[in-house]
């Protein structure tokens, strides 16, 4: 098979090892994403036997170059629920067909190429952002293998990576596997999740640094039920409308930040009243809500952090209602290499592939690579309706235009 066949053939076996009527299922230390992990490193031996296996479940598969320092070509391979069949599998695809075209030339590059496939990035089956690339860094918090519990089993982190056949107590000891001193550089190819590519028909994105973010994902607000018709407005304690003046609040607040030219992006992603007491008759008592809050700026996260704190304290004393944030996750923003930026934009123009540097509003991996200290960038690959659903579209053609990008620069010594 040539290389655009053997893209398409890995593509679509891990769809069918994956499928869940929409869209695919890999999830964490799940089946699907066991499945995709066994299927790839079975690929991979076809063109290297070097390939090691973490404690928590992450391979390094490594083609041999002249010096052993290593260009890691890497990504995950779990998805969201019902998700797309691109989203972090595309990363990892192309790291093994840039391995399977030095193998069949026969060529010896001048660094090492590895492929890494990353376990658990997807933060929707435990509450916690990038816990295979922390582990693979030895940089994972031990107290969370017994605290995080897997949104559909109930069942810890620390029961699920010894299920699927890795060593929980090892990880609680931050032991590492992978020689990390010899990584040279971590890319991190991956399909656009936002329409920017797509709508300017460009086939390459030139990331320049990743959002970090803080998190409420069990939020409340409680008030009390009270009759619709006999209660007057003084006398409310209205859940719904407490929250629902915290999002406009919150709204106006980020308006006004994007005219400041601050990076950031607020979602209430969930904001639901509780089925079993609410009423057409009743003002409610309970909302539970979400808030998801991006920036490129640790000092941007903590200035909206205190913002929305003061501005809950307000409105509890307007409402007469009382807030519950619940439990904080976060994750760091994260700087992309200038000297990666400008050897993928150089080789790029020499090739006349166009390309649009950006930054990336989405968490990836390859933020806690370059927080380590290791040498970073994402290279975005054009797609279509976006990301997180069974719709995500990326044709073959244009994950090739990147492919012949970092494949290229890799065989004439950009580096």
């Amino acid at each position: 098979m040539n290389n655009h066949q053997y893209t398409k053939y890995l593509f679509d076996n891990v769809k069918k090892i994956s499928f869940a009527n929409p869209g695919v299922i890999r999830d964490t230390y799940g089946v699907g994403e066991n499945l995709t992990h066994k299927f790839l490193i079975k690929e991979l031996s076809n063109f290297t036997k070097d390939i090691i296996i973490d404690f928590g479940g992450n391979f390094l598969a490594t083609y041999e170059g002249k010096i052993k320092k290593k260009v890691v070509v890497g990504s995950h391979l779990d998805s969201q629920k019902h998700g797309g069949n691109f989203d972090g599998l595309a990363g990892v695809i192309m790291g093994i067909v840039i391995i399977k075209y030095f193998h069949e030339k026969k060529i010896k590059p001048k660094y090492s190429i590895a492929v890494m496939g990353i376990r658990g990035e997807e933060s929707c089956w435990f509450p916690y952002s990038y816990i295979g690339s922390k582990i693979a860094l030895g940089q994972f918090d031990k107290k969370l293998l017994h605290s995080l519990k897997r949104s559909d089993t109930k069942k810890s982190l620390y029961y699920h990576i010894n299920k699927a056949g890795f060593n929980s107590n090892k990880v609680s000891k931050n032991k590492v596997n992978f020689d990390i001193s010899n990584f040279k550089y971590f890319i991190e190819p991956h399909i656009e999740q936002g329409p920017v590519l797509e709508k300017k028909k460009i086939p390459l994105g030139i990331v320049t640094g990743i959002r970090g973010s803080f998190r409420y994902r069990d939020a409340i607000c409680k008030g009390e039920y009270l009759h619709s018709g006999a209660t007057p407005f003084d006398y409310r304690k209205d859940s719904v409308v407490a929250v629902s003046m915290l999002i406009n609040e919150m709204n106006i607040f980020w308006q006004n930040q994007l005219k400041k030219n601050k990076d950031l992006v607020i979602t209430f992603g969930q904001f639901f009243t509780d089925q079993k007491e609410h009423s057409f008759a009743k003002s409610s008592g309970l909302v539970n809500f979400c808030i998801d809050v991006r920036s490129n700026s640790n000092n941007t996260l903590k200035f909206v952090n205190r913002t929305l704190i003061k501005k809950i304290q307000s409105i509890e004393k307007k409402t007469n209602t009382k807030f519950f944030l619940g439990k904080e996750t976060n994750s760091q923003p994260a700087l992309m290499s200038k000297k990666l930026i400008s050897i993928f934009q150089k080789y790029s123009k020499e090739k006349s592939i166009k390309f649009e540097t950006m930054a990336s509003g989405a968490g990836h991996d390859a933020s806690v690579f370059a927080n380590y200290g290791i040498p970073s960038l994402m290279l975005f690959i054009r797609n279509k309706n976006g990301s997180h659903n069974p719709k995500e579209y990326m044709s073959i053609k244009q994950f090739m235009e990147v492919f012949k990008v970092l494949c290229g620069t890799i065989e004439n010594n950009y580096f």
